[in-house]
């Protein structure tokens, strides 16, 4: 297991409909707003048997700041798996100077902001912020018909997304990637597996396989049509963004 990142949605819904993510164009996803005691109790446990050292963050297609107890969450998971690394993606509309100061007397380490509307923020230690034109859009799996569809060099392209990151929605399931808005494929859930059983089940093995060696079109359809290459190479899960040595 090479597991660097460990995103968990802790609530279910964004303040934004931004046009290039698929909160845009699909429903409410049929799930509670906000993670429940039973899944995050779960996650704190399976972090704490695999001793998670690695990036945690609190984002799927949510905005993690219309939840309200994040820094709880963030203290409870630190005294549960105290190497691991709290960092905050935020599109900024909610994060003021008080809830910056209680983020970080909670162990956040670095909090990121993508101001989608352009807004600038007043500069922080821990925080970096970036603006919708920095972002690499992707095509989310192919479900933004809108973007670039993807090409045969980019079905080409190694991917150690999931190799390196464990995806987690607020339900307790793992989803295979980031991209996989509409949570289609499922791996498994940290409520009744360890994620050592949901790592090497055959069919997260078989997918992991055939991304590593460039194969997207024998991983599934979703890969088949995906744009992102922001992981064709080993080990940059943990460092794709440039701000990660300010923290590392």
């Amino acid at each position: 297991m090479r597991l660097l990142n460990v995103e968990i949605e802790i609530n279910s819904r964004c303040n934004r409909k931004c046009s290039y993510c698929p909160v845009s164009i699909m429903p409410f996803p049929q799930v509670p707003r906000l993670i429940q005691e039973n899944v995050l109790s779960s996650f704190v446990f399976r972090l704490k048997e695999i001793d998670f050292d690695g990036r945690i963050s609190f984002h799927f297609y949510n905005e993690p700041l219309i939840h309200k107890g994040l820094e709880d969450i963030v203290r409870r998971i630190l005294q549960a798996v105290p190497k691991c690394r709290p960092v905050l993606f935020t599109n900024g509309d909610l994060l003021t100077q008080q809830r910056y100061d209680s983020l970080v007397d909670a162990g956040m380490q670095m909090i990121v902001i993508t101001s989608h509307s352009g807004k600038s923020h007043p500069p922080r230690p821990k925080q970096v912020v970036q603006f919708s034109d920095d972002l690499v859009l992707t095509n989310r799996g192919g479900k933004m018909v809108e973007l670039p569809k993807a090409t045969e060099l980019d079905i080409s392209q190694r991917c150690f997304a999931p190799t390196e990151m464990l995806i987690v929605t607020i339900t307790g399931d793992v989803v295979l990637c980031y991209e996989d808005a509409y949570r289609s494929h499922v791996m498994g859930n940290i409520c009744n597996q360890s994620i050592a059983e949901i790592w090497n089940s055959d069919d997260y093995s078989r997918i992991r396989g055939e991304l590593e060696i460039g194969n997207r079109k024998g991983a599934c359809e979703m890969c088949t049509n995906c744009t992102n290459r922001a992981h064709t190479t080993l080990g940059k899960s943990d460092r794709s963004e440039p701000f990660w040595d300010l923290i590392s």
